[in-house]
């Protein structure tokens, strides 16, 4: 089983190449894990953006910004992740990274869901 303790370092190891932060958050904006700069405001506003475009076809939202590029993934029904890149980085590299974290995370993250 996954140990809360460790979902900082999984989502540090998405932080290169221009990711500034990696954030796991519930669809209320509060963030369950950070990794990298503290972005508190990113996961209220990009919550509140996913639960507005929300249905069951949408799987990632993208979104270019003054200060960099932003990619939010749903991990499960209750969670999203939010990679925070810098303006030099790709689209295509902060969604490739998404995905896999997603992809490494969803098991886990339904299991302890179901826990409590």
């Amino acid at each position: 089983m996954l140990q809360p303790k460790v979902l900082p370092r999984i989502l540090e190891q998405a932080n290169t190449d221009g990711v500034k932060a990696t954030i796991l958050l519930n669809r209320n904006g509060l963030q369950l894990a950070t990794s990298g700069e503290e972005l508190k405001a990113v996961s209220a506003i990009y919550a509140n953006i996913w639960n507005l475009y929300d249905d069951s076809s949408l799987d990632y939202l993208l979104s270019d910004c003054e200060e960099g590029k932003i990619v939010v993934a749903k991990v499960t029904e209750k969670l999203l992740l939010c990679l925070c890149g810098d303006k030099t980085s790709q689209f295509g590299m902060l969604k490739a990274k998404a995905k896999i974290m997603k992809q490494y995370l969803e098991e886990p993250l339904k299991q302890l869901l179901d826990v409590t």
